[in-house]
């Protein structure tokens, strides 16, 4: 009985530990930024004030959702828009997640570009 709890333990923490090993996959029309304020309903980043939607999806470091108070300034994350440029969701992104940006960005003007607003 006393082998067969702690063979059930180990296979437990087998698991838990490769489910945490699987990257966070991110859609190809998000944008890693740096959030430098929060005023609800609005972000900035890069200088830019964003509109939040009413349902923004705020994802943590463990893919848990948050609430909109847990969003602190000078975190990574990544940003997802709906038609009406509204940010929909928001990943806080670990350290690993973050994208370094490439060596040539810094000859050129590195800014966010909020995606028009044409309804796509």
């Amino acid at each position: 009985m006393k082998w067969l709890r702690l063979i059930t333990f180990f296979l437990m923490a087998t698991a838990a530990a490769f489910a945490n090993a699987n990257p966070r996959m991110f859609p190809a029309n998000s944008f890693q930024v740096r959030l430098e304020a929060v005023e609800d309903p609005y972000i900035t980043v890069n200088g830019e004030v964003v509109p939040m939607s009413a349902g923004t999806l705020i994802f943590g470091r463990t893919n848990s959702t948050l609430v909109r108070g847990a969003l602190q300034a000078g975190v990574w994350i990544r940003l997802q828009f709906d038609p009406q440029c509204n940010v929909r969701r928001i990943w806080i992104l670990n350290e690993d997640e973050i994208v370094p940006p490439p060596v040539w960005s810094r000859w050129f003007q590195n800014e966010f570009d909020q995606p028009s607003c044409n309804g796509q």
